[in-house]
């Protein structure tokens, strides 16, 4: 009797409870952790003319650019780290493991440092940053059009070479 009717309620709502646990624990900051990655492959794709032409856009628009990026590499880092068990976790949800997301930060830190100056690999470290992020996390590089990561590689040695 009223004994069964209270164990289903009682179920009912551990179920539920769990249930929200799960979400506000687990689902939530994994897909807070797919939108930073999302974020990134935008802003890569977006701000890649102003990335190369920093010196000669709109100093607000470069300034942006900066902020950003540095920001995204701050987020994907901090969105990580809310995420319990990680490591078994993203297998499941084939996210990037916990240290390319830490060189991808690194990267997106990079990328605004490299900006500014008329250093002859400027350029070259800039793409090369770019495809080295787009590995890490997981994403299609978003600009096909460029030298692949090896002939940047390469291209970086041989302007060190040349100013050795």
């Amino acid at each position: 009797g009223s004994m069964n009717i209270f164990a289903t309620i009682v179920a009912g709502v551990t179920v539920f409870v769990l249930g929200q646990i799960l979400l506000k624990l687990v689902i939530e900051p994994i897909q807070k952790l797919r939108e930073a990655i999302a974020e990134v492959a935008f802003r890569l794709a977006n701000d890649n003319v102003v990335i190369h032409n920093a010196e000669t856009v709109a100093k607000e628009q470069a300034e942006a650019v900066f902020s950003d990026f540095r920001q995204l590499g701050a987020r994907l880092v901090s969105e990580q780290q809310l995420i319990p068990f990680y490591s078994h976790l993203r297998k499941l949800f084939s996210l990037p493991d916990q240290d390319n997301i830490g060189k991808a930060a690194e990267r997106l830190f990079q990328i605004p440092n490299h900006m500014y100056g008329n250093h002859p690999e400027k350029y070259y470290r800039l793409d090369l940053y770019r495809i080295e992020v787009c590995e890490l996390l997981q994403l299609q590089d978003p600009i096909r059009s460029g030298m692949s990561k090896q002939e940047l590689v390469d291209a970086i040695q041989e302007l060190r070479k040349k100013n050795a």
